[in-house]
């Protein structure tokens, strides 16, 4: 080798050796984020089990001063033979917003699969933040390998274009799914995370003109707020989800974990398209009634238009009404509802890469009366009520079933007696329906409030009942959850309400898995309830974890 070889190869390696001296210097020294998705707590007994890392969404958002809601689920740090572990991804869905904690399907999956099989350490891990879209699925896709998953479900498919680094956010570094994704890659190093600091304080000074917490999240998160059906943002969105998704199910199918893919599902009958071209309304009416081809042609490009056909047809012909209303979420140009070609591909990629699939679409057409998804199962545009999330959960729990995952399903539990059982309190179910009251009357629902807050609705309660007086208190900040809960218990056994106080100590198990205590409180109150088969379960997992 030549000496003038040797020179261009020190020459070329100087850098790289820089970069890592540095990078080393910066861990030694605790600068930056290692951004691990999950982090070690021990229990008091002793057990140490793994967490979600609540911090990890600063990865994602920026400096956005924004930290995504997720859910704290406990699992063992080391994977016993016993265990069934599921780990679902996701947005603000598979989180459970609005109603959170037990009120998200993946609880609800994890409560009845327990229930099915006492004998098993049932293990349903919910890694689902606020506001991401694919990016941040894919890349949490190594670490949640790293738990050695008996399955993996993922619901998506919303947030491609607002969601964090989606091709309308506020949150934006370029359409290109490669590029995004590399620059995921290179967060985790801290002398990138050095440059990027530097580089933000000096050319993106934080002066956005909304903040979190003077209005809402969605409008922080719209950069585009107009996004027209099939413009170039549009296809971005899409093109994204294709690319990620493909690039998930590859990896996960490559380590032989089997995953559950679900369509998403959209309020489409109650829900107006949030920004429309402008439209006569008025005018538009009177074609309805006199001139109905030009008030359809007028609807193929105008989504309120649209929304108007569809409930002129509602009642009619249910099929031509589904169609306009379809037509108007696509036509929509603030695009908090995915585009049908989201659902297509999933399914698409069901049939044609060997993924099992839960139609979650198709599911709740089904189950609504006019089989046109409306407020019967949604609280609002994207977000499923507790029934929804109940029966997304049943959809799994049936599809786990169907797929032999588990065995021996002797202690199977049908639907109806599941629905009964629902882990959610009275308390956690009025504070979902506060926060969609306020979302509802705020941006993008009222698009006059921009950068507004609204009165708090509950501030309008007359007389409020227990519930609502404590719902109000965790919602306003005024009062914390284990403590309502702890009130909540006592107030129920005192008046004998032992169903309500039940659902509290459901509750506190899905929250704290690992105490014992909790498991006795269930099995108390299944004692005074005559309810011995419930009874011993819930002592015999109390007596396990002693």
């Amino acid at each position: 080798m030549s000496k003038n070889t040797i020179f261009k190869l020190i020459a070329l390696s100087l850098p790289l050796l820089f970069i890592l001296i540095l990078e080393v210097g910066l861990r030694l020294f605790g600068y930056g984020e290692s951004y691990r998705l999950f982090h070690k707590v021990i229990a008091e007994n002793g057990t140490e089990y793994y967490v979600m890392n609540s911090g990890i969404s600063e990865k994602y958002f920026g400096n956005t001063g924004f930290n995504s809601d997720n859910q704290s689920d406990l699992f063992l740090k080391d994977k016993t033979p016993n265990t069934f572990r599921v780990i679902v991804q996701g947005a603000s869905t598979v989180v459970g917003f609005p109603f959170y904690r037990s009120g998200s399907f993946p609880r609800m999956l994890k409560h009845r699969l327990a229930r099915t099989f006492p004998d098993k350490n049932i293990e349903v891990v919910n890694t689902g933040m606020t506001a991401v879209n694919t990016y941040t699925l894919w890349d949490l896709t190594d670490e949640i390998i790293e738990q050695e998953p008996d399955l993996v479900i993922i619901y998506a498919g919303h947030n491609e274009y607002y969601g964090a680094l989606g091709a309308g956010s506020s949150v934006f570094i370029g359409n290109h799914p490669f590029m995004v994704r590399t620059y995921l890659k290179l967060k985790n190093l801290r002398f990138f995370q050095l440059l990027e600091a530097g580089y933000q304080q000096v050319f993106q000074p934080d002066n956005s003109e909304f903040k979190v917490g003077e209005t809402t999240l969605m409008e922080v998160m719209a950069r585009e707020q107009e996004i027209p059906y099939g413009s170039d943002d549009f296809h971005a969105g899409i093109n994204q989800f294709q690319s990620n998704i493909g690039k998930i199910i590859d990896t996960y199918q490559a380590e032989g974990i089997p995953v559950i893919l679900s369509t998403i599902v959209s309020n489409e009958k109650d829900i107006e398209p949030f920004i429309s071209k402008d439209l006569e309304e008025n005018e538009f009416e009177v074609l309805l009634k006199t001139d109905l081809p030009k008030a359809s042609k007028i609807a193929q490009n105008n989504a309120m238009a649209s929304y108007k056909l569809g409930q002129f047809y509602f009642g009619k012909n249910n099929d031509s009404a589904r169609h306009y209303f379809q037509k108007a979420k696509e036509l929509d140009l603030l695009r908090f509802r995915a585009p049908e070609r989201i659902n297509e591909h999933i399914i698409n990629m069901a049939r044609t890469e060997n993924i099992h699939l839960v139609d979650a679409n198709r599911l709740f057409e089904k189950n609504s009366k006019s089989g046109i998804i409306d407020n019967e199962l949604m609280t609002e545009h994207v977000h499923p009520n507790v029934r929804g999330n109940f029966m997304l959960a049943d959809a799994f729990y049936k599809k786990i079933k169907d797929l032999k995952l588990l065995d021996d399903w002797q202690n199977y539990i049908p639907y109806e007696e599941a629905f009964r059982d629902i882990p959610v309190t009275r308390i956690d179910s009025i504070r979902g329906k506060l926060i969609v009251q306020d979302l509802k009357n705020s941006w993008p629902y009222e698009l006059n409030m921009s950068g507004t807050n609204p009165v708090r609705q509950y501030n309008f309660i007359q007389n409020p009942e227990y519930e609502e007086k404590k719902a109000i208190g965790l919602y306003s900040g005024r009062e914390d959850w284990d403590k309502v809960m702890k009130e909540a218990y006592h107030t129920y056994m005192r008046d004998k309400d032992y169903q309500n106080a039940l659902r509290v100590a459901q509750s506190l198990i899905s929250e704290y898995p690992e105490q014992p205590r909790v498991y006795e409180m269930a099995g108390d109150i299944c004692s005074k309830m005559n309810r011995a088969e419930d009874a011993q379960y819930y002592y015999d997992k109390s007596e396990k974890l002693k």
